[in-house]
């Protein structure tokens, strides 16, 4: 079992196992001010063949948490469980979709969510955050 994709969209919704994606692959957030809001949805698409289908429990566990790219604390975390499709002799992929549109950005710079899950090989999907805000003039500089 491995992490097929994983990516920041603008949108993305699973219909009957259908991934739809607008606007993906973000890797550059622009915002006036900070704290601000990610306004972007993070999609992983996990995929499975028959010997993970056979090997225990369908019923999987996973941990995405957003922390800068280099040292500092969490910003935002969410978890939960997903579930191996079909049955035993079954192989495909599993879309997921995390709106993430309220989750709050602490300041500028580079950062990263780390995905991770039973069976699965840590994943980061990176990106930075600018400022657009431009500060203000000093009148006294000539």
């Amino acid at each position: 079992m491995r992490v097929a994709a994983a990516f920041l969209a603008d949108a993305a919704n699973v219909r009957e196992g259908t991934l739809s994606v607008l606007s993906g692959f973000i890797n550059t957030i622009n915002r006036e001010s900070y704290p601000a809001p990610l306004g972007a949805t993070l999609v992983v698409v996990v995929e499975y063949d028959e010997s993970e289908a056979r090997r225990g429990d369908p019923e999987r566990s996973f941990r995405a948490r957003c922390e800068p790219a280099v040292g500092g604390a969490e910003v935002f975390s969410l978890e939960g469980t997903f579930s191996l499709g079909g049955g035993n002799d079954a192989s495909g992929y599993i879309p997921m979709v995390f709106p993430l549109n309220d989750a709050q950005v602490p300041m500028p710079g580079s950062y990263r969510i780390v995905f991770e899950g039973t069976g699965l090989e840590r994943v980061d999907v990176r990106f930075y955050a600018n400022a657009t805000e431009m500060p203000p003039l000093d009148e006294s500089e000539p």
